[in-house]
């Protein structure tokens, strides 16, 4: 994401000023029991956030490198478990809160289990279980792993390893009681050397906001698409962090907080809320309990602003989810159409079924939107799904829109999904899931104007291919501007004009053009375009045979307000005002008084809707 938008964005502007405003928290000491922790500068402050859909969110000294510490601790327990099964792994560590500190002998009296895999005891166990290769060991598979998380390669600091090695003893002390109890299967040295090595390990609070990113977004990094974890065992991760990861604070942590995290005493905390975001505070000074003091703020801070408490249930009714249920009879495509086209879609718009949806899509209120959407199937050829006003689509909800595709194509019904740029997972679960495909496919239009245009054309191909086309189906009779006129009148209306050609591309007018001229489209297709003040090009209209352009200058004499460009090779009729028969222009006065009539009737509506 670029620096400009990051700029702009509101959680950035929150993030700046969360760090600003915890700047001043000065509480807290640095780590001294293990020597080389106490260089750490207590001023840093590092904050990062990461999306499941790869936006990175960042300030301070978030790319400041640190050693990961017991942090460490949530993402090994991640590869024993794909290395040895959950069966196994928890056979030799238990997943039960000990209410004691990180470094405390919690032992299962009569097996010697550690009680749960986030304090020294079980980290220590859950080490020796990694199966590294012959030429690494260990640690070479713990950096293979962390690199997956983070996209990047890692680093022990080798005089952080050092000084805990050194400095070690109760650590030494728990291995040997784990080796006598049958825990571990290898060497208390070998495996008490890798569990130093791993909470060496260099990170930066953007890494650990990455890794809880993956955590959240089940197991894969939003970014690479790259698996760190089985998505199997991302939800056991996340449990004992739930319960264990804070140590002796971990149940006050849930109740305030209610993200599954994990602490490290060089200062670092990574927070997750699963399906949204991980997050990643640095800051070296702890409390008493070894957890960053403005850590922990920043986290509570986070978690009230924003109502993201894991236990804050979302309501998942269908009358939250769904804004708008209509058709395209009531409120068709911004696409002109000749006055034969409009009665038609009139009467067969009601086979264009159109869901605006909004808010959360969770299982509950999917399911909701799903059965009312069978509901109509009925005399239903077409549906489409606004999801622009979405903020997020859980996995279930996104599998039951997969199934609810794979439903009504099988019935030969067309589903659209507009307005779902934003939705990465969504879009990504459809492409790896789909085998059947859909012509266009399922996500071809941008917005909902564009997929409801499609499917009017496809009813109006329909009925021109069942029906007789007339005897004057290229000339002016089904003009709206023409209605009431007698043959005579369309012969003369006809001869004042001069038949125009257009190829495709070319303009047809131009903004600031004299407006002394109507046209009447003969073939072919034009855009009415209008030039933005930020110097884009907006497209108003799209116009085919049978509509004309133009006309507003019936009323008043003015310059051309907008381009019209040719879409493809057009033919048109362009008459000059001056040579119109003052009876004929009254009769085009009056029909284009009753189209703009019937217009304000129609943009009423549809700003009450819009409303």
């Amino acid at each position: 994401m670029s620096a400009s938008a990051l700029e702009i964005s509101p959680v950035q502007r929150y993030l700046d000023e969360l760090h600003q405003q915890l700047l001043g928290v000065v509480a807290g000491e640095v780590a001294s029991y293990i020597p080389e922790l106490t260089r750490s500068d207590p001023g840093w402050l590092g904050l990062a956030l990461v999306t499941v859909d790869g936006h990175v969110y960042q300030v301070g000294d978030s790319r400041q490198p640190f050693t990961i510490q017991s942090i460490s601790k949530a993402l090994t327990y991640g590869i024993a478990l794909e290395d040895r099964g959950l069966e196994h792994v928890v056979s030799k560590v238990g997943v039960e809160p000990s209410g004691e500190a990180f470094n405390s002998i919690s032992l299962e009296p009569d097996t010697g289990r550690p009680v749960n895999p986030m304090i020294n005891a079980g980290a220590i166990a859950v080490t020796g279980m990694i199966e590294g290769p012959p030429e690494g060991g260990p640690l070479q598979r713990i950096l293979e792993t962390f690199a997956r998380y983070t996209g990047h390669p890692h680093e022990v600091d080798e005089s952080v390893y050092r000084s805990e090695s050194e400095t070690g003893h109760r650590n030494r002390a728990i291995a040997h009681l784990l080796y006598g109890h049958g825990i571990l299967d290898t060497s208390p040295e070998t495996a008490l050397d890798a569990y130093f090595q791993q909470c060496s390990i260099l990170v930066t609070a953007r890494d650990l906001a990455m890794m809880g990113a993956c955590l959240a977004n089940n197991g894969v990094n939003p970014v690479t698409g790259v698996v760190a974890l089985k998505s199997q065992f991302t939800e056991k991760v996340l449990s004992v962090m739930s319960t264990c990861g804070m140590y002796d604070y971990s149940g006050a942590w849930i109740f305030d907080v209610g993200m599954p995290a994990k602490s490290g005493v060089g200062g670092g905390i990574m927070a997750v809320l699963p399906g949204q975001f991980g997050l990643g505070v640095f800051s070296p000074p702890l409390d008493e309990k070894g957890n960053s003091v403005r850590g922990i703020e920043a986290c509570k801070r986070l978690s009230r602003d924003f109502s993201l408490h894991l236990f804050n249930v979302a309501r998942s009714t269908s009358a939250s989810i769904v804004r708008k249920v209509f058709d395209s009879a009531r409120f068709g495509s911004r696409r002109g159409r000749n006055a034969r086209e409009m009665e038609l879609l009139s009467r067969l718009g009601q086979r264009v079924r159109i869901f605006e949806l909004q808010g959360e899509l969770l299982f509950g209120n999917t399911e909701s939107v799903a059965l009312e959407i069978l509901s109509g199937l009925d005399g239903t050829d077409f549906v489409i799904v606004d999801l622009k006003r979405v903020v997020s689509a859980d996995r279930a909800s996104t599998r039951m829109f997969a199934d609810l595709w794979t439903q009504l194509a099988g019935g030969n019904k067309h589903l659209f999904f507009t307005g779902c740029g934003h939705l990465y997972r969504f879009k990504k679960y459809f492409r790896d899931h789909q085998d059947v495909h859909q012509e266009p496919a399922w996500f071809e239009f941008g917005d909902t104007d564009h997929a409801v245009e499609w499917c009017e054309d496809c009813l109006l191909a329909e009925v021109e291919f069942t029906t007789e086309s007339g005897d004057c189906q290229s000339e002016l009779c089904h003009q709206y501007l023409c209605s009431g006129m007698s043959s005579g009148e369309l012969r003369t209306l006809r001869d004042a004009g001069d038949a125009r050609t257009f190829p495709s591309g070319s303009h047809v007018v131009r903004t600031g053009d004299p407006a002394d001229s109507l046209y009447f489209i003969l073939e072919g297709q034009v855009d009415v375009v209008v030039k933005t003040d930020d110097g884009h090009h907006l497209r108003v209209n799209t116009l085919g045979k049978g509509t004309a352009f133009g006309e507003m200058a019936l009323i008043e004499k003015m310059q051309r307000t907008a381009d019209v460009v040719a879409v493809s090779h057009t033919v048109c009729v362009e008459v000059i005002f001056s040579r119109i028969p003052e009876p004929i222009r009254t009769k085009m006065l009056v029909n284009l008084a009753g189209y703009l009539a019937g217009k304000l009737v129609r943009d009423t509506e549809l700003v009450r809707h819009l409303g």
